[in-house]
């Protein structure tokens, strides 16, 4: 089962922007891509460091400001590897309204 937060507005992350929140006590970067948005862990698995908000966009994807590690904002899969893979958040949109889930199990 998902559990759904409402955690912004559409108007509130324009085009090509990203917004930080907190869920479930964890910072969760929200990007917004021609329209669709992206929620990731905001935390760099390689060094545990580096806001990914910071980094640069690339396509679908975001560079850590610090290294350059390369994270799909789909899957969170890392260009340096399987080890460094992070975690990304199922994201909808009802009305005006940015919800970000995650799957029950993963709040025990």
């Amino acid at each position: 089962m998902t559990k759904y937060f409402q955690v912004a507005k559409t108007s509130d992350i324009p085009s090509g922007e990203r917004k930080r929140v907190e869920l479930n006590g964890e910072r969760v970067s929200i990007f917004n891509i021609d329209g669709e948005f992206f929620a990731i862990y905001d935390q760099c698995p390689h060094k545990k460091t580096a806001p990914l908000i910071r980094g640069t966009l690339n396509g679908i994807g975001v560079k850590c400001p610090n290294h350059g590690y390369r994270f799909d904002l789909k899957t969170g899969e890392c260009d340096r590897g399987e080890r460094f893979n992070t975690r990304v958040y199922l994201v909808k949109v009802v009305d005006d309204n940015i919800l970000v889930g995650y799957s029950a199990s993963e709040d025990d």
